[in-house]
């Protein structure tokens, strides 16, 4: 089952930026293999017989990015523009 939007976003709430970072590079991840195999046409993976199926996941992967890149600027904002944090700081 996945989750709305909404929900996906409030599991982030209180995660550091390096945090999120990582969160969306494995969304990242998601969306650049599944573009890939759909250029190429590449119908043939295992994925295809999971549900939710992998457009579907596609789909709510964009909006679950969508989501975690306003949280995202809310915090950079909060810790790097008006707090003190440097994003070469150690974690």
């Amino acid at each position: 089952m996945m989750l709305n939007p909404e929900m996906y976003a409030e599991q982030f709430k209180n995660a550091s930026y390096q945090e999120m970072i990582k969160e969306r590079d494995s969304l990242m991840r998601y969306i650049r293999k599944y573009e890939k195999l759909e250029k190429a046409g590449d119908c043939s993976g295992e994925e295809r017989m999971i549900h939710p199926q992998p457009d579907v996941r596609y789909q709510m992967y964009m909006e679950y990015f969508a989501a975690l890149l306003l949280l995202m600027k809310d915090k950079y904002n909060e810790d790097y523009v008006w707090g003190d944090k440097r994003l070469s700081d150690p974690e």
